[in-house]
């Protein structure tokens, strides 16, 4: 057991490596510039990007809504987008230019900054900077699981297909000390809905009827309020409302509060190369109101504590750098305190690899891959059997829209 998940282990860190390899080693032929130009219509030089912190705000604009997986505080499986690690939304999923997220993932499983001028009071400025900034989203993404319900054998392979829209409100930038920090506060609201089996890509994938057992529809609704520093860290608050159900029968089959702290940073390697630090600490009030029927799917009983660390390299290629590489490895730990599953701990590593483009300021494409593997203490062992571990690989293509008001 030992060996298998230090050579799991050294997987993840050899991919990693790897990316690392193949970006310092490529001559880029490309212009350097950021592939993430929304809400501007022209592209921004990532070496400007260095120069101006991120946002959590812009995950929100242009991200697909799926970011839920890595926020929903709950055990599904989940495909790492978004990024996966924010939404699914572990998506999160790892926060991408392209992508939020949190996520993403996704279950199933950072606006652009406005300077404003303002006393160490926190008021405001003028009142053209002063507007709310509204915005939908939404996307559709497909892809193949080769262990779609989470178990360590025998495997089920199964595709999938989720549609996701959500709405948000950015306010304005508010200096609490103008030489030293501001705060942005984000309202988000997102639903979406898989649906599992509607097409096979090998003869032992389930089929559209078998797999109907896990289609679900999530919601979230949360609060956030980014606090930059002008040495480029960021540290965000959030206050989510997570909600599971099953849209066939309208029934709520689960509901969780999650409080959560988020720090970040952008580490610039070179003018073309970034690397994206993450990690949050999150604690999931929750209820379980129906018993999800498959085993290892949507598995959590009672409250959690859960903490994620995520490492990404950034890099821009292609002409206007519309093409974004994005190598991504990391690590989850849940905690269980509450119910019988008090004392439990669910182990999680990530790795993964996604090319994004952005056709417009509006519109991207997205192609993915991602393994993830779960492990668990003694106590999980005892009570979830099969589904205390398992090795997954997701492959899939995503499609994401936006639009600021």
């Amino acid at each position: 057991m030992l060996f298998s998940v230090l050579f799991r282990v050294g997987f993840i860190w050899f991919l990693a490596c790897l990316c690392i390899v193949f970006s310092f080693a490529q001559t880029p032929k490309v212009s350097d510039v950021n592939a993430t130009p929304f809400p501007k219509q022209s592209s921004l030089l990532l070496s400007e990007l260095f120069d101006e912190p991120i946002s959590a705000a812009d995950g929100f604009i242009e991200s697909n809504s799926s970011r839920a997986e890595q926020d929903a505080g709950i055990g599904i499986p989940s495909p790492e987008s978004e990024t996966p690690v924010t939404s699914q939304t572990v998506h999160k999923p790892v926060p991408s230019p392209n992508n939020a997220e949190p996520v993403n993932a996704q279950p199933v499983g950072v606006q652009e900054l406005v300077d404003v001028d303002a006393p160490p009071s926190g008021e405001l400025a003028t009142d053209s900077e002063s507007k709310i900034q509204l915005s939908i989203n939404g996307g559709a993404r497909t892809y193949h699981s080769s262990n779609v319900t989470r178990v360590s054998g025998p495997k089920q392979p199964a595709t999938a297909f989720e549609v996701s829209a959500g709405a948000n409100a950015i306010f304005p930038k508010v200096n609490l000390d103008p030489s030293i920090i501001s705060f942005t506060p984000t309202v988000t609201v997102m639903a979406q809905r898989a649906y599992f089996g509607q097409y096979k890509l090998g003869g032992k994938d389930w089929s559209k009827q078998d797999a109907r057992i896990l289609d679900y529809e999530f919601r979230l609704a949360s609060f956030a309020a980014e606090f930059s520093a002008k040495d480029d860290w960021t540290v965000t608050l959030t206050a989510e409302y997570d909600e599971l159900r099953n849209f066939y029968e309208g029934a709520k089959l689960y509901h969780a509060f999650v409080p959560s702290v988020g720090i970040s940073k952008i580490i610039p390697l070179r003018k073309d190369l970034a690397l994206l630090l993450d990690t949050r600490f999150r604690y999931a009030i929750s209820e379980t109101v129906i018993k999800y029927e498959v085993p290892g799917v949507f598995d959590d009983d009672g409250d959690n504590l859960q903490t994620s660390f995520n490492f990404s390299l950034m890099r821009p290629m292609g002409r206007e750098g519309r093409l974004l590489l994005m190598p991504s490895v990391g690590f989850g730990r849940t905690g269980y305190l509450k119910n019988k599953a008090t004392g439990r701990i669910d182990y999680l590593l990530l790795a993964g690899m996604s090319a994004s483009y952005q056709l417009k300021a509006w519109i991207g494409l997205q192609a993915f891959a991602n393994y993830s593997h779960k492990f668990t203490n003694e106590k999980g062992k005892n009570q979830l059997k099969i589904a205390a571990s398992f090795d997954n690989w997701d492959l899939g293509l995503a499609v994401t829209g936006n639009h600021a008001f």
